[in-house]
C-alpha cells in the first residue's frame, strides 16, 4: 500500500525532511518509490528499502521518518548473503540474464559485487583487467537462483 514517509535531506545546514512516496513492505519497512528532485540530496536512494519510525516534527505534525536501510527484508539479499562466494543465475530489470559468482554483499550500500561468468548481452563496459569485477544494486535485480555446481 502506498503511503508518505519523510526522507532526511543532506547538506541543508539544518535538519530537513522531504515527504516522499513509499510502499509498505512490513510494519516498519518501506520501499521508496519517488525520485530525487533536482538540487536535493537524500539520505537514502530511490528504490531503497528503509526502516521508518514515528516522529513529531518541529511544527508539531507527526509522520514516519526514514532512519536506516532495511535491505535484509529483500529475499535476493538474504539468498546472496547466505551463499556469498557461490554461483548464481540472476535476472536484472534491464532484461540481462547472467551467471555470476558473488564476491561480496553489502547491506549498507544495498549492492553486491560479482564476477561475470556468462551473460545473454554484450556488455557496454568490458573489463580492462581480468581481475576486475562488477557491482549491481539489489533494486536492479529481479531474481537470483543458486546454481548447483557439478
Amino acid at each position: 500500500m502506498e503511503t508518505v514517509i519523510y526522507m532526511p535531506l543532506l547538506v541543508e545546514g539544518t535538519d530537513c525532511w522531504r515527504p516522499v512516496r513509499a510502499v509498505r513492505i512490513t510494519d516498519n519497512c518501506f520501499e521508496v518509490i519517488d525520485q530525487i528532485a533536482p538540487g536535493e540530496s537524500w539520505k537514502f536512494a530511490p528504490s531503497s528499502r528503509v526502516r521508518c519510525r514515528k516522529r513529531i516534527f518541529t511544527g508539531g505534525e507527526a509522520g514516519l521518518e526514514a532512519f536506516e536501510y532495511a535491505i535484509e527484508s529483500d529475499s535476493n539479499y538474504q539468498l546472496l548473503k547466505k551463499h556469498e562466494k557461490e554461483i548464481f543465475r540472476v535476472v536484472f530489470k534491464n532484461g540481462e540474464e547472467a551467471v555470476v559468482r558473488v564476491i561480496s554483499v553489502s547491506g549498507e550500500c544495498e549492492d553486491f559485487v560479482y564476477d561475470l561468468l556468462s551473460t545473454n548481452r554484450d556488455r557496454e563496459n568490458h573489463r580492462v583487467r581480468s581481475d576486475a569485477a562488477y557491482c549491481a544494486r539489489f533494486a536492479d535485480l529481479i531474481s537470483a537462483r543458486l546454481e548447483v555446481e557439478i
